[in-house]
């Protein structure tokens, strides 16, 4: 192998020139060839949509641009579904820690015979679908009433070939509804690689029955009749009046017994000539003082104790009665 002073290229002479040619040209052409293959890359007579997706996505998963390379791969799918699009799918979800998806598409590759996976692939998918699997538990799920609708993280679920709920890594709510029914709310924490059973029995929503017509109009309670103290009044205003007859008896008593003082004891050069006058109406006053003050607190008690203020609601309801005669006053309630 010898190089040129002046022109920059390889020269090859001999036998051991001819084989490290061909070396050469084996490792620029067939390697990138088998690593596609390796990879799962399209067939020549693949449809060229097909190819362009599969092979951006496998372009933007070596640039650990996982949301893109999975949406990528989930197109080509929707073209040719096989084996090879199935682990693209369950790879990229696995990056993206969706372990339930990464479950579902890696065992699906395993199966598919489309474009089936080599040994070496089948190999390495194997390893990465029992990751997945330490990290989702298994639930058995068991509801009462069994047309009771569930719902995880506010969505319906999609339960397993034979009837099991996935869930993945981390905290989930579990909702189990139906009418007439009162609702449970389960937290559940995934902590992975394990089977779990769940019952949950849902109790009937307890109404409390309406009240009925008729034992409600029994129970009603009469309107209580009016209050009337009418005779009341008039016996308090009647001793108002009283009062102020004793008042004014009084004021004019005082001024009689004062005239009457004078003339018991006149003063110099005066005599009183009309004496016993002046001691009738001072006696006359008196009486009427006594008399009206007497009459105005008698007839204030009646009004005070005649005040009817209602009757109780367990008590028949009574009055006072008073008789005024010429021997004094006398009461008495009746029931």
């Amino acid at each position: 192998m010898n190089f040129s002073k002046h022109k920059p290229f390889l020269t090859f002479s001999g036998t051991h020139g001819i084989a490290f040619a061909l070396a050469a040209f084996t490792l620029a052409v067939l390697l990138p060839i088998s690593r596609a293959a390796a990879r799962g890359a399209t067939d020549a007579g693949d449809d060229p949509a097909y190819r362009k997706l599969v092979e951006e996505g496998l372009a933007e998963y070596d640039a650990r641009h996982f949301e893109e390379a999975r949406s990528l791969f989930r197109r080509a799918h929707e073209i040719s579904p096989n084996a090879r699009t199935f682990r693209g799918m369950g790879m990229t979800s696995f990056e993206l820690r969706d372990y339930v998806s990464a479950v579902h598409n890696l065992a699906a590759a395993l199966k598919d015979e489309h474009k089936p996976l080599s040994a070496e692939q089948r190999e390495r998918t194997q390893d990465l679908l029992d990751r997945s699997r330490m990290f989702v538990d298994v639930y058995t799920l068991t509801v009462s009433p069994q047309k009771a609708r569930v719902l995880v993280d506010g969505r319906a679920p999609e339960y397993e070939a034979d009837g099991t709920l996935m869930l993945g890594f981390g905290s989930h709510t579990v909702d189990v509804r139906a009418r007439d029914m009162v609702t449970r709310t389960l937290p559940i924490g995934v902590k992975g690689g394990e089977k779990k059973e769940l019952s949950v029995t849902l109790e009937p929503v307890v109404v409390a029955p309406a009240a009925s017509a008729e034992p409600a109009a029994a129970t009603a309670v009469e309107p209580l009749p009016a209050v009337s103290n009418s005779g009341a009044v008039a016996w308090l205003v009647a001793g108002g009046g009283a009062a102020l007859l004793s008042g004014g008896a009084g004021i004019y008593l005082y001024t009689r017994q004062n005239q009457l003082d004078s003339c018991h004891h006149p003063a110099p050069g005066l005599r009183c000539t009309n004496e016993s006058s002046i001691a009738t109406w001072r006696n006359v006053a008196l009486g009427t003082t006594i008399g009206a003050g007497a009459a105005a607190l008698t007839m204030a008690l009646i009004g005070i104790l005649s005040w009817d203020s209602g009757p109780a609601a367990s008590q028949p309801p009574s009055a006072l009665n008073c008789i005024v005669s010429p021997l004094g006053v006398s009461c008495g309630r009746s029931f």
